[in-house]
């Protein structure tokens, strides 16, 4: 059985700067975006050991990702290339896990927002450059009420993309 999308997808933090332990999440809206990844996704092995989570609350995760090609068109592919960016097609192999509850699936998603704020910080609305000054920790207790009122993982999706 295959994932139903959007689905968020778990990982440790990677990469040169990354914090050991960390964990990081990123959506999926549809299953072509969870069928591509970055040059720089690639090099750090961000996929590696991730748990997806979908729409329906089952969960998987990924055993393996194999590059299978550069994603079209040609020209963009030179052009993201350039700046260490190119996309590629991947097949990922998944292990099913135990569901997960709704609930759970809020809780993790506050605690990886809560410990990695800078990920999620709206400077514009910090600097008061659309407005007056907002506090950094209330536009961070925002997103947790929103994730935290949503009944679904769709709702979910949602307020993420607004945020």
């Amino acid at each position: 059985m295959s994932p139903t999308f959007p689905a968020f997808g778990f990982r440790q933090d990677v990469g040169r700067y990354a914090t050991p332990g960390l964990e990081k999440f990123d959506q999926f809206d549809f299953a072509e975006d969870f069928a591509v990844c970055s040059q720089w996704d690639l090099k750090y092995g961000s996929r590696n050991g991730m748990v997806l989570v979908d729409a329906n609350l089952r969960c998987w995760r990924v055993v393996r990702v194999r590059r299978l090609g550069i994603r079209p068109p040609l020209w963009s592919y030179l052009l993201r290339l350039l700046f260490q960016q190119a996309l590629y097609q991947v097949d990922v192999e998944l292990e099913p896990l135990e569901p997960i509850t709704l609930d759970q699936l809020k809780d993790r998603m506050t605690a990886s927002i809560l410990s990695n704020p800078d990920d999620f910080r709206d400077d514009e609305a910090i600097a008061g450059e659309a407005g007056p000054p907002q506090d950094e920790q209330e536009l961070l207790d925002a997103i947790v009420a929103g994730i935290r009122a949503a009944d679904s993982v769709e709702g979910i999706a949602d307020f993420v993309d607004r945020g």
